[in-house]
């Protein structure tokens, strides 16, 4: 062997300790803040069209935000390593009389479990549209669409256009009792929606861009609020239905002891409202002070960051 090939047990063992446990974490703040735009590469018009793409096209951009001389990039948010911080595979949803199953699985798993609920409990079906989710029968209509999260589903159970509570209970029941490998349906792929949840700069601030009305929206984060702000530095101290206002204290993380890792702390918590706010099916929801003061766009974008990162 080539005294230049290095061990494999060595690299491993390198990369290791790259991530061991001082608290290094690489900074590439500075590493392209003075990248600038080429001038897109042009090709003769007589070429065939057909054999030449980009082969690493960049998305259109959904902000109009351009980053400042002092803009710093994100940290990632800290892992839920604790049981406390596992989602339920399902959950009662409320929001006015409206009721309905929030799922953690794509609507193409769900979609099987349905299926099989309903031959299950010998129900009477009249009718099954894999294309838009629903099975309809005698005794109502149960049906599936995306929810927030890539990996979610939203389940509802209607009888003569109103809740069926026995059949979301019995439904509620024997999907938290189902196997985790019950399939995936095929037929049912084209109800999976992705990009549910965007972080967005307009108008020289952020927003959360949630493709969902403002009822469903505000159930969703009302449960993702209760259930993770509920720390010493993000908590949930307050709610407006009518107003669709959320009252959260929050700590910056330059604020915290324990750094963007979030562990302690001895910062003053600032006062903050998320305001939810309908446009056509989509629902934005912004961040600003409550107290008054300036709300700078890093503020608004960290607070934002933090609440989008519990719906994704």
């Amino acid at each position: 062997m080539s005294q230049r090939l290095v061990p494999l047990a060595l690299l491993t063992a390198l990369a290791v300790a790259g991530c061991s446990s001082d608290g290094y974490y690489y900074d590439r703040n500075s590493e392209y803040a003075n990248a600038s735009i080429a001038q897109p590469l042009e090709l003769p018009e007589t070429r065939n069209r057909a054999e030449y793409q980009d082969s690493m096209p960049v998305p259109q951009a959904s902000s109009d935000f351009l980053a400042s001389d002092d803009f710093e990039a994100p940290r990632p948010q800290p892992l839920a390593t604790s049981e406390k911080g596992q989602r339920e595979f399902v959950a009662l949803r409320q929001s006015g009389d409206a009721r309905w199953l929030a799922v953690n699985a794509a609507p193409a798993a769900v979609w099987t479990r349905l299926q099989t609920f309903a031959r299950d409990q010998q129900l009477d079906v009249q009718s099954i549209d894999a294309g838009k989710g629903e099975i309809t029968t005698s005794q109502g209509v149960i049906s599936v669409n995306q929810g927030l999260r890539a990996d979610a589903s939203e389940v509802r159970c209607q009888q003569g256009g109103d809740v069926s509570g026995s059949c979301l209970n019995a439904l509620r029941g024997y999907l938290a009792a189902s196997p985790a490998d019950s399939g995936v349906s095929l037929a049912a792929q084209s109800l999976s929606r992705d990009d549910r949840v965007r972080l967005e700069g307009r108008d020289g601030t952020w927003q959360i861009d949630l493709a969902l009305d403002t009822e469903r929206s505000w159930a969703e984060l009302l449960y993702q609020l209760q259930k993770n702000f509920n720390t010493d530095y993000q908590k949930l101290v307050d709610q407006n239905r009518s107003r669709g206002e959320f009252m959260v204290n929050y700590i910056p993380r330059e604020d915290r002891d324990g750094g963007w890792l979030g562990i302690g702390g001895d910062g003053e918590p600032l006062p903050m409202v998320l305001t939810l706010r309908g446009e056509q099916d989509h629902t934005l929801v912004t961040a600003k002070r409550a107290d008054g003061e300036e709300t700078t766009p890093a503020l608004a974008r960290e607070l934002l960051d933090a609440v989008a990162s519990t719906l994704r």
